[in-house]
């Protein structure tokens, strides 16, 4: 769909923050079911930074770990449940059956940020934005964006619509 290359940490942390807020507001627009986004890119590239930002764009002011270890983090903000899922170190699918998505998978009021989804091609497929991380050049980003549902196609719509500035 678009992507965006950034070159400094503040500065990338600034603007996913921004970009994040865009994304969080064009799909309460549409919140038919949850929102699920697949988070890919190799170690350190900044899928974990997307999902503080996210959570700081929603307006969450508290400590944003890295669940690389304990495999979810759940926030819940007005209402909304968020679970950042690092599948890095996920031992099968009943590993995260055990972990409770099918019930954050039958809420609306949930979004699940799913960092490493190739890990869990069932959980992969019900992606509806999918977002990678690839370095561009010694210090750089680049943030490639794509729908892969309808209603994930229609909140980049909104986005490219309404722009980093003038949010929908």
């Amino acid at each position: 769909m678009g992507q965006s290359s950034l070159a400094r940490v503040a500065e990338t942390e600034d603007a996913l923050r921004e970009l994040a807020g865009v994304v969080a507001r064009a799909w309460r627009a549409n919140d038919q079911h949850p929102l699920v986004v697949g988070l890919s890119g190799a170690l350190g590239s900044g899928k974990t930074t997307w999902v503080r930002a996210m959570l700081r764009g929603l307006g969450y002011m508290g400590r944003v770990p890295s669940p690389t270890y304990t495999l979810l983090e759940q926030y819940s903000i007005g209402g909304l449940t968020l679970v950042h899922l690092d599948l890095y170190r996920l031992n099968g699918d009943a590993e995260l059956e055990n972990l409770g998505l099918r019930d954050w998978l039958d809420d609306p009021n949930s979004w699940i940020l799913v960092e490493w989804p190739e890990r869990a091609p069932q959980l992969a497929l019900r992606c509806d934005l999918s977002i990678g991380f690839e370095e561009a050049g010694e210090n750089g980003r680049r943030i490639v964006f794509d729908g892969t549902t309808q209603a994930g196609i229609e909140a980049l719509t909104a986005v490219r619509h309404g722009g980093l500035n003038n949010p929908p």
